[in-house]
């Protein structure tokens, strides 16, 4: 108790200079009109007022699941291979973009695949944001099972579509990636994302098992458990980064998709 007390009352470093620079100022010409070093001096504590300020602020990271697909309308798998948005997607990132409208965004990732790249210009809008890919917030890859119906994989691979339901990190779809190999690459950008764009908001569009896969590593969750929650179509997660600690503030929230006709 007595710890956090003391780290509660502790003044940031900035403000100590702010306070130094305004003392200082007002010790050269207290009953004087303000000369040119005083006002050198009021600049640059208020430059350091603000400095202060903003390495205050979290380093926010809004995920986002891609909108609907022709694959998922289809009931398809679809990790490493192109799929386009149906007219429901388009709509639900149009929602995200209303969501998010107020919310300053410095900066925006996407995988490579045309379906997250798409989702994020109608969601950013007339921003003037340049989404930058990052292959390693790619899908998870089928391999074999790319873009074909899990009924029909069901009949060719009956065992491993056991692996598959029971949850089994063992799982691995011929030619494809386990979800261990997906959290590591997705944990690994999410955590170099962070560090290049410290106490700034970002957002980053990518792929359903992909944030499944991300979230649980930052919650430390076992592999097993990697489905455990939903991530639908355009729904909003949110990591805060608190003195280099990830902690996911929002799941999967889909509340803006009602005016598309799309909430779960």
């Amino acid at each position: 108790m007595h710890r956090s007390g003391r780290l509660r009352n502790r003044e940031p470093a900035g403000w100590t200079v702010y306070r130094q620079f305004t003392k200082s100022a007002l010790r050269s010409s207290p009953n004087s009109r303000p000369s040119t070093r005083d006002g050198d001096f009021i600049v640059a504590a208020i430059c350091c007022r603000r400095l202060c300020a903003v390495s205050r602020l979290p380093t926010r990271i809004l995920i986002a699941r891609h909108g609907q697909t022709v694959s998922n309308k289809e009931g398809r798998f679809c990790g490493h291979a192109e799929t386009d948005l149906t007219l429901l997607g388009i709509e639900q990132a149009r929602a995200l973009g209303r969501r998010l409208a107020t919310i300053p965004i410095q900066a925006a990732y996407t995988s490579d695949f045309s379906r997250a790249i798409h989702t994020a210009a109608y969601v950013l809008g007339e921003r003037g944001l340049t989404p930058r890919a990052d292959p390693d917030l790619r899908e998870l890859h089928y391999g074999e099972w790319e873009m074909e119906r899990e009924r029909d994989v069901a009949r060719r691979f009956p065992e491993l579509i056991k692996l598959m339901r029971a949850e089994d990190p063992a799982w691995r779809p011929p030619g494809g990636e386990t979800v261990e190999m997906v959290r590591v690459r997705t944990t690994a950008a999410l955590g170099r994302i962070a560090r290049a764009h410290a106490h700034q908001t970002v957002l980053i569009v990518t792929h359903g098992t992909a944030i499944n896969c991300m979230l649980t590593g930052v919650l430390g969750m076992p592999l097993s458990h990697t489905f455990r929650f939903d991530v639908a179509n355009c729904g909003l997660s949110e990591v805060v980064f608190r003195k280099g600690i990830p902690v996911v503030v929002t799941l999967n929230d889909t509340s803006h998709l009602a005016a598309a006709g799309s909430r779960p």
